[in-house]
């Protein structure tokens, strides 16, 4: 509660189909010239061979424009796509990140399936929070559980109501069963830095009733919403 891209090819024309093209101007220009000189009019040969080639100039200088913007327009969105890695694999690792429920031990609250995003940073633990923590059994196991007791305090645990410090608390979310062996009386004192946690779910979680209190720094983060099914949609 985780190809090759082409560069535009170069548009400038090849060297050779270039001066191809020069040399038949040339050639025309030469013979043009020998009709004008043959016509007397070698001024006006020379005037048409000027314009040629400042068209030919102007079009060379207009494709290499288009190909640097080209380039330049990969070269944009190539960053783009790396930023936007940068700022989800940011996000993932210190931010926030997106769990799936399994099992049954927070119902009535989550079910099997839905999924929730867990604030990982930026956030204080307090009584009623949700969160996900690694498991003090197996440590590759991530659970989900309710915060019931805080550093400090007295928890004690008699016919399925949870009493802090001789206070029995309202607990709403609660979802009892028939006794079971999770339901005989506890009692814990919990220590600096740790938290007593308990599923929603009573007679069918696995928590602090069996492995007592867990300290601050298993915990992952606080469940900040419940985003699947989105017909449930619910903040925390």
């Amino acid at each position: 509660m985780q190809a090759s891209k082409d560069e535009p090819s170069d548009p400038v024309p090849r060297q050779g189909s270039f001066d191809s093209e020069l040399n038949s101007s040339r050639s025309s220009w030469d013979a043009d010239a020998i009709e004008a000189f043959s016509h007397g009019d070698l001024g006006s040969g020379e005037s048409e061979q000027n314009s040629s080639a400042g068209g030919s100039s102007a079009e060379v200088s207009e494709e290499l424009g288009n190909g640097k913007r080209e380039r330049s327009g990969f070269v944009e969105a190539l960053a783009l796509v790396v930023v936007a890695l940068v700022l989800a694999l940011t996000v993932k690792t210190y931010v926030a990140e997106a769990y799936e429920i399994k099992g049954r031990s927070m119902e009535k609250t989550f079910a099997n399936g839905q999924r929730v995003v867990v604030l990982k940073s930026f956030y204080d633990v307090k009584r009623g929070d949700i969160i996900v923590f690694a498991s003090s059994e197996d440590p590759g196991k991530d659970l989900i559980k309710r915060v019931i007791g805080l550093p400090g305090e007295n928890v004690r645990i008699e016919h399925g109501a949870v009493y802090i410090d001789g206070k029995r608390i309202d607990e709403d979310y609660a979802r009892h069963g028939a006794p079971g062996l999770r339901d005989h009386p506890c009692q814990e004192k919990v220590g600096k830095g740790r938290y007593f946690v308990m599923g929603d779910n009573r007679p069918d979680s696995h928590d602090s009733r069996a492995f007592h209190a867990i300290p601050a720094s298993s915990i992952k983060g606080k469940v900040l919403v419940r985003w699947w099914p989105l017909n449930q949609f619910s903040s925390f």
